[in-house]
Order: C-alpha cells, then sequence, then structure tokens
C-alpha cells in the first residue's frame, strides 16, 4: 500500500501592503511633481528657437583683459583666459596689465564683435576686431592672455620670446580664480538661480543628445 505524500506549497505569499505614513506620500506627490514641472519646463525651452547671433559693433569699454562691453552689452572673447583685474604675477600687477593692453590695442576705435554663443553667465562669445585685427588673437600674442581653446600657435611664439606674463612665472587665470572663487564670484554678472539651473541642464542634454 503506498502512502501519499502531500507536497508543501511553496508558493510566495505576499504579506500585508505596509501603509506609508502621510508625510511619506505627500513627499512622493511633491517629488512627482517636482518631476513633471522640469520635464514641462525643458519641453518648453527645446522648443524654443534658438536666438539668432549677434553683430555688435561700437564704442567698446575695456572692463578687464578678455571683457568688453559695448551699449551695455557684456563680451567675453572668445578662445582666450586673461588674468583677473585683481590678479598679480608675481610682483607684477598682471590683471590690469592685461587691460591696459587691451586699451592700448583699441585706442578709443569702434569694436566689431561676432557673437559666437554665450557662456554660463549669459555674456556673448565674441570674436572682436577692428579692421583686419583680430584682437582676441592679438592678446594672445602679446602674452597678455593664455590661450583657452583658441590661438595655440601664436600662444607657442608668446612663450618662446617671454612676452607679457610669460617673461616670469604665473598662476593661469583658471587655477587663480579657483582659489579666489568668492572674489571672483562677487564681480561677475548674477544669474538667476532656478533659470540657470534649467539652463545649464538644457545644454547638458543637447550635449548628450548630439546639439538638439
Amino acid at each position: 500500500m503506498s502512502r501519499g505524500y502531500r507536497t508543501p506549497d511553496r508558493r510566495w505569499r505576499r504579506g500585508p501592503p505596509v501603509r506609508r505614513s502621510f508625510g511619506r506620500r505627500v513627499l512622493d506627490y511633491g517629488l512627482v511633481a517636482i518631476f513633471f514641472i522640469l520635464v514641462a519646463a525643458l519641453a518648453a525651452r527645446l522648443g524654443q528657437p534658438k536666438a539668432p547671433t549677434q553683430l555688435l559693433t561700437g564704442k567698446a569699454y575695456v572692463i578687464d583683459g578678455d571683457t568688453l562691453s559695448i551699449s551695455g552689452n557684456h563680451i567675453r572673447l572668445k578662445g582666450i583666459d586673461a588674468p583677473e583685474l585683481q590678479q598679480n604675477c608675481g610682483a607684477d600687477a598682471c590683471g590690469k596689465a592685461s587691460r591696459q593692453a587691451l586699451i592700448q590695442l583699441i585706442q578709443g576705435r569702434p569694436v566689431r564683435c561676432d557673437e559666437q554663443g554665450r557662456d554660463k553667465y549669459n555674456r556673448s562669445l565674441a570674436i572682436c576686431s577692428i579692421g583686419t585685427l583680430n584682437l582676441n588673437r592679438a592678446m594672445v600674442e602679446a602674452g597678455q592672455a593664455i590661450a583657452y581653446g583658441n590661438y595655440r600657435d601664436v600662444e607657442l611664439r608668446a612663450r618662446r620670446d617671454k612676452k607679457g606674463m610669460w617673461s616670469g612665472t604665473f598662476e593661469t587665470p583658471q587655477e587663480w580664480r579657483r582659489e579666489h572663487e568668492q572674489l571672483s564670484e562677487s564681480t561677475e554678472p548674477q544669474v538667476n538661480g532656478a533659470s540657470g539651473f534649467i539652463d545649464r541642464f538644457i545644454a547638458w542634454v543637447r550635449v548628450v543628445v548630439g546639439g538638439l
């Protein structure tokens, strides 16, 4: 006589649902709402046409060795990085010397700036010139700014000939800003926090997807 064996029921049994506290539910709903608000803001910004580039021409006020103002528009000379106005290179006030060098190049003449984008402070990034004189290139060539993406050839010549800052030792403007972050930020144009965050997020998305 055979005995029958009952196979144990090994199916997983789900326990009773865990009730979330009222505070946890409010937090979860809030996070979901924030997510959809960010998605909506991103979609709205991506749907906007890109602002056309500008041609800025006129009398320029020199702010520092790589920044101008024309008719109230702040313009950053693209492809170069000059010492900050407060920066010293050893015993030399290279920030002020760089600004003076740009003033001497311009000599009060009208400046033409071809905008090629904007930086994180919403300043125009531009190639600026007077006639055939490329101011961006000329500043690197004189050793009063370093190459920052462009003009590596003239920087090498300035270093070889020990022009401007290359006549001694110095911190790069980027290193100096990092060490004097608070001072540097206090002199930069301020942007709206939420808008700036969204703009930076959109820029990151455009880079990831290949530039929408």
